[in-house]
């Protein structure tokens, strides 16, 4: 079975998907994928430019493939109204790493503030209706989606698509994003060594304000004032305008920082986990989680809020409980380390990128038959 894989947004998690999906299905060799790609860059214009951008590239394709894979970058709509006849009876799967009707605008984009931000949520809703089939990263994002879409409709003033909802839900699948457990086998000790004294405490997520910087320096500012010592491993992508939060971290708490920035290299990323013991993370967004995952993956012990995918496959005792002190919760954790590394890797055993693959395959050859 042949598969066009063409991804908008070719950066951060949508890359690290793209990539290694294509890679492991083409070693498996039941599916073959070629993947297209524009740069991550510009993402309002790639949801508004993409389709007519791909439409316009692949017509020399021969032969035909056999479905078309797309993200939620791609309006769907326009991208098959693009096309030639003969292209439009290829069925289209569109997967949605987040979307545009429940993601956190940050209020400072002009488009939140003169509700512009709708075309794009309309666009997903648009898309995953003219798609043959909706895929998900997780149950709780495909959740949020579908009640967003019934919301979003009955605001508008007439025509509000009633059987909308039901079509899209018919039709979506959930299907994770995979990690990578090859790095662990060098790098990554069967059994994490004994928490630190005092603790390392992990970030490794984007620096964006969907990301919640601002809420983990609150978060070391109150362990901070509890006289709780802590270290610092920084990492996560970081852009030409970083958020007053980093700043703010650096300042405040640059004499416990053992690293800050980019790793150079897979190995050294997988190493710096390795060092870390603890992870906080309260997002304002969460519709899969790769960064935790990846941090579990290393016997790092998360500690994260509750109301995202998270929910979908993490364990209670690791969801920050409103009731108890953020303090006494990370108490707790350190003082059964043992046990809880040991959960922290178990939970991801299913998550590795050569069994998740085989789940995509699987639904690829559904809709061969």
């Amino acid at each position: 079975m042949n598969i066009l894989l063409l991804d908008p947004f070719h950066s951060g998690s949508h890359a690290y998907w793209s990539n290694h999906l294509t890679q492991q299905l083409n070693d498996r060799g039941n599916v073959n994928v070629e993947l297209r790609t524009l740069q991550g860059r510009h993402w309002k214009w790639r949801m508004l430019g993409s389709a007519a951008a791909f439409a316009s590239t692949i017509l020399e394709a021969d032969p035909l493939p056999d479905a078309i894979l797309t993200t939620d970058m791609m309006d769907v709509a326009a991208f098959r109204g693009s096309l030639s006849f003969k292209w439009r009876s290829i069925p289209v799967i569109q997967y949605f790493h987040e979307n545009q009707l429940t993601y956190p605008w940050n209020q400072t984009d002009p488009d939140s503030r003169n509700g512009q931000n709708r075309i794009y949520g309309f666009m997903n809703i648009q898309s995953a209706l003219a798609a043959d089939a909706v895929w998900f990263n997780s149950n709780h994002h495909k959740q949020q989606f579908l009640r967003a879409v019934q919301l979003f409709l009955t605001e508008m003033p007439d025509h509000q698509l009633p059987h909308a909802h039901d079509n899209i839900q018919t039709k979506s699948t959930v299907l994770p994003i995979g990690i990578v457990n090859d790095q662990r086998k060098d790098i990554v000790p069967l059994a994490h060594p004994p928490i630190s004294d005092p603790p390392v405490l992990l970030w490794n997520h984007r620096w964006e304000y969907d990301k919640a910087p601002d809420r983990f320096f609150q978060s070391l500012t109150e362990l901070k004032q509890q006289n709780f010592d802590f270290r610092l491993i920084l990492l996560g992508q970081q852009f030409d305008r970083m958020p007053s939060a980093w700043e703010a971290i650096q300042s405040t708490f640059h004499s416990q920082i053992l690293h800050s920035g980019w790793a150079n290299s897979q190995s050294e990323y997988w190493s710096l986990l390795c060092q870390s013991d603890l992870l906080l993370h309260d997002p304002r967004q969460e519709y899969f989680g790769i960064s935790v995952m990846e941090a579990m993956r290393s016997g790092v012990i998360p500690l994260v809020s509750a109301g995202h995918a998270y929910d979908d496959w993490m364990a209670p005792k690791f969801i920050r409980r409103d009731n108890i002190p953020l303090l006494d919760q990370m108490t707790e954790l350190i003082t059964h380390q043992i046990e809880n590394q040991k959960l922290a890797i178990e939970t991801t055993e299913g998550y590795d990128w050569r069994d998740v693959s085989i789940l995509y395959e699987s639904q690829f050859l559904t809709l061969k038959r």
